[in-house]
């Protein structure tokens, strides 16, 4: 790290030569460790296999097959029910609870 020219502090930047190479072993290991980990936790479309995103609705039916928005209108019948994509962090966030008494008027 080179302290910046113009205020004395250091510089955080990535250089824009760095390259694999100039990152360690250990976290690249770690990485392609980690990713098929995170591939198996991804819920997919039956159909089509695709990864789907937070926020994308999904549709279930009776067999317990799972398909996307853009898959659904493949495969014939109605679904049982549909349901949004949630993110890692769902049920682990704040919530806020009003747990103030309404006055009665009299």
């Amino acid at each position: 790290m080179e302290p910046c020219a113009n205020s004395g502090s250091m510089d955080m930047s990535i250089p824009p030569h760095a390259t694999v190479g100039d990152t360690p072993h250990l976290e690249i290991a770690l990485l392609r460790r980690s990713l098929p980990l995170m591939a198996d936790e991804v819920e997919r479309c039956g159909h089509c296999g695709r990864g789907l995103l937070i926020g994308e609705r999904v549709y279930e039916y009776a067999s317990g097959e799972i398909r996307c928005e853009l898959c659904r209108g493949h495969r014939g019948g109605d679904y049982e029910a549909s349901h949004r994509v949630h993110g890692p962090a769902f049920g682990h966030s704040i919530r806020l609870v009003d747990r103030r008494t309404v006055g009665h008027a009299a």
